[in-house]
């Protein structure tokens, strides 16, 4: 587990605490933490005086000592499948910053694809005392966790979930239209021309995955162009990629157009293509998911779908914030960004 801490704490030698307070007010550090809390017993002129030295010494109280002293930490607990993945990594950095603006600190736990760990962090969490826990899984969740789901939100700590419809178990989810993105992804190289489109990507045991190869399944079950010998299960990785289409180019399979359900296999079916002598979108086009940064930089740069870190983790924000007990879900849009691949 990693614990992600404030930039400004990393960097200062030293970290102002409220005996420094204390001592620029000219007032007892218990003052300092009455003002802090609220209480409304301190003289005009004590608060004046301790609140002008928070101001000078740019005093940041530790949210985690403040809420252990109300019997609940103020951290955020976000459990990603494999932070490996760009996109967990990329959600991550957004997550920290929106809940550092709110005073919160977070922790990460990477449960690598591991349905045991995840039942064991919710096991282990309620003793925690954690404000929130953020699950950012692309696996499916069984529906035995939704006893540990309950246990978690019944001891007061706010569950909500990033990418994967989670409100079949009353959690709050934040979610990309999968299934809409890859249809309409599909549709625009049925509309160039292309009737052969492979699909890489992990759909077994994947909830996201199976929402995107549904999508790109019914745009080609539609134009009467599905064929099962096209579609390659294999996991969200630069290998995956590469393998599959090495594989398939190699045992004479004909496809002029791949969708890839990472833009890292998307990446590395462009490796492959490139290592066979065939070129990007000439002989076959290349369609990504998620917009890596790196895409845009490639040549031929990445056409992909578009991702919304920054606005999944402010959502998690105001639901967290917000006290809101609506269990609904956010669907984020993900645009189609027509890059040189395809």
């Amino acid at each position: 587990m990693l614990v992600a801490r404030s930039t400004a704490q990393a960097e200062d030698a030293h970290v102002v605490t409220v005996i420094d307070v204390a001592r620029q007010a000219g007032v007892s550090s218990a003052t300092v933490s009455r003002v802090l809390n609220g209480n409304t017993t301190v003289t005009a002129e004590m608060r004046e005086r301790v609140t002008a030295a928070v101001k000078r010494l740019d005093f940041r109280p530790n949210p985690m000592a403040q809420g252990l002293r109300k019997g609940q930490t103020n951290t955020v607990a976000l459990l990603v499948g494999d932070i490996a993945q760009t996109h967990f990594a990329e959600l991550t950095m957004q997550l920290q910053a929106a809940l550092e603006e709110n005073g919160i600190d977070l922790l990460l736990y990477n449960l690598g694809h591991s349905a045991k760990r995840l039942a064991e962090f919710l096991v282990r969490c309620v003793s925690m005392r954690l404000r929130g826990v953020v699950v950012a899984l692309s696996d499916n969740i069984s529906r035995s966790a939704a006893p540990l789901f309950t246990n978690v939100e019944e001891s007061g700590i706010r569950v909500v979930s990033i990418g994967q419809d989670l409100t079949r178990f009353g959690i709050p989810s934040i979610v990309h239209d999968e299934r809409a993105a890859a249809q309409r992804s599909v549709s625009y190289l049925l509309a160039k021309g292309h009737t052969r489109i492979a699909y890489v990507g992990r759909i077994k045991g994947s909830a996201v995955g199976t929402e995107r190869f549904r999508g790109y399944q019914s745009a080609l079950v539609h134009a009467g162009a599905y064929r099962e010998d096209l579609v390659w299960d294999k996991a969200f990785r630069y290998a995956a990629g590469r393998d599959a289409v090495t594989y398939a180019l190699e045992s004479g399979a004909q496809f002029t157009a791949v969708q890839a359900a990472s833009d890292e296999i998307a990446m590395g079916a462009l490796a492959a293509l490139r290592d066979h002598g065939r070129s990007v979108p000439d002989d076959v086009s290349i369609i990504g998911f998620g917009d890596v940064q790196m895409g845009a930089y490639l040549r031929p740069s990445l056409t992909t779908l578009s991702s919304h870190p920054e606005m999944a983790a402010r959502h998690v924000c105001s639901i967290l914030t917000a006290g809101d007990d609506s269990a609904g879900a956010i669907i984020l849009e993900r645009a189609l960004i027509k890059r040189e691949s395809a």
